[in-house]
Parts: structure tokens; C-alpha cells; sequence
């Protein structure tokens, strides 16, 4: 998934990497339980409360933080495994976000049945929704 978003680099960086943002853009997320001062960095392992009817905690282990330019994690939120990484690059104006996912959900025998039926297509619509609460966020800036 891609977005253009008419801020800059440092502006929407600081939205997806501030927990205080964070609530405010994700349409999923409802509070940080235990982020550090300095999230994100590799071999955290941050909580968040989400508004998900049946699992509430999604647990955030940032991997790769290349500041500005790249944010690499995996999150767990119940039987689903997301490798998430976003890719900030600053075209002639604003700036271009660049999503990666790759979802697995971890039930033997039917985890791939219910990717391919279910929970992708759901997931997908999922991060849309975010993408579009994060370009309101930063161009209302």
C-alpha cells in the first residue's frame, strides 16, 4: 500500500512514531500500555489497547528504525502475525508512504484458509483506514 501525504518527512515520521499521535490517526488503537520514551527502537516490546471486539491487546516489537526513512515491526493481536514495515521517501513536495505487511495467522491447518478467506482482505481494509486517519493527521498539522 502507498499514500501521498502533503507534510513532510519529519512530520509524518513523528506521527507514526509518537504514541500520543498514534491515538489520535489509528482508528484501531486506543492507547499506549507501556511505550518508552525513546520508542521505537529494535527490541522493544510495546502493548497497545485496541478497540477490537475480540482481542484488545496488539503487542508491538519494533526490528529495524532507520530514522526518517524506514520502521520495521512485528505485531501479534491474537492468532495473527503482522511483519509491518512503512518506507518514508520525499518526493518533489509532501510525503510518499510506502506500506509493507505480510500476514500469517498462527492456527494449524486452517491459518491459511483464514488469510486467504478472511482475515487478509479484513486486515487490508484495516491498514487503509489507518493510512487515510494518518494523511488527515498530518496535512491538518
Amino acid at each position: 500500500m502507498s499514500i501521498e501525504i502533503e507534510a513532510t518527512v519529519d512530520r509524518v515520521w513523528r506521527a507514526l512514531c509518537n504514541p500520543d499521535e498514534v491515538v489520535r490517526w489509528d482508528v484501531a488503537v486506543v492507547e499506549a500500555l507501556d511505550a518508552p520514551a525513546d520508542y521505537p527502537r529494535p527490541g522493544q516490546h510495546v502493548r497497545w489497547r485496541c478497540r477490537t471486539r475480540l482481542w484488545r491487546i496488539l503487542h508491538d516489537r519494533p526490528r529495524e528504525v532507520i530514522e526518517g526513512e524506514k520502521l520495521r515491526s512485528l505485531l501479534a493481536l491474537g492468532f495473527s502475525r503482522l511483519d509491518e514495515t512503512y518506507m518514508l521517501t520525499a518526493p518533489a513536495a509532501g510525503c510518499r508512504l510506502d506500506l509493507d505487511l505480510e500476514l500469517k495467522v498462527a492456527l494449524p491447518l486452517l491459518g491459511g484458509v483464514i488469510e486467504r478467506l478472511y482475515a487478509g482482505a479484513d486486515t487490508r481494509r484495516g491498514f487503509e483506514a489507518s493510512l487515510a486517519g494518518l494523511k488527515r493527521h498530518c496535512e491538518a498539522a
